[in-house]
């Protein structure tokens, strides 16, 4: 019974390592790394159940870039849109309401709009506009979220915008 154990532990061990290495080579990140920072089979396993036992807690950390972590594609494409929306904001303002422009197309390009949602992306914006901006002084990041928002109401765009 032990060996049969042993050798059903040592198949998971192998296997779920397989899994918890990242495609840079290393095994990952995350508060695992801290606990065994040896690069072998069994820490790499050991590692990604000390970050899956912690899930709850640490996947903001990891997914943001902190706890050794580069950043998430999603949270790196949003600083892209965030950083777009506050430099051109008025000019993006104008274009919305148009519902056409180069400001509105690049924006839509930060965002991960195709090409060919460009069309849908800028009518469904556009007749959002109040809830996008329902005042003047309205946060290029709240922004960023109610287009999200817009996006995420729309199963077209939804399939046509990838936001990570």
């Amino acid at each position: 019974m032990k060996i049969l154990f042993l050798v059903f532990y040592i198949s998971m061990i192998s296997t779920y390592s397989k899994f918890a290495t990242a495609k840079d080579g290393s095994s990952g990140c995350g508060p695992g790394w801290y606990v065994l920072k040896k690069n072998s089979i069994v820490s790499s396993s050991l590692r990604a159940t000390t970050n899956g036992i912690l899930a709850t807690t640490v996947t903001l950390g990891m997914t943001s870039g902190t706890s050794n972590c580069s950043k998430h594609s999603i949270v790196l494409n949003e600083q892209k849109s965030l950083h777009f929306s506050t430099e051109n904001y008025f000019e993006l303002i104008a274009d919305i309401d148009k519902g056409e422009g180069e400001f509105l197309t690049a924006y839509a390009q930060t965002i991960g709009c195709k090409t060919g949602a460009n069309k849908l992306f800028k009518q469904q914006v556009k007749a959002n506009f109040n809830t996008i901006f329902p005042s003047t002084e309205v946060k290029p990041k709240r922004v960023l979220g109610e287009v999200y928002k817009v996006i995420f109401r729309n199963q077209k765009l939804t399939q046509f915008c990838s936001l990570g």
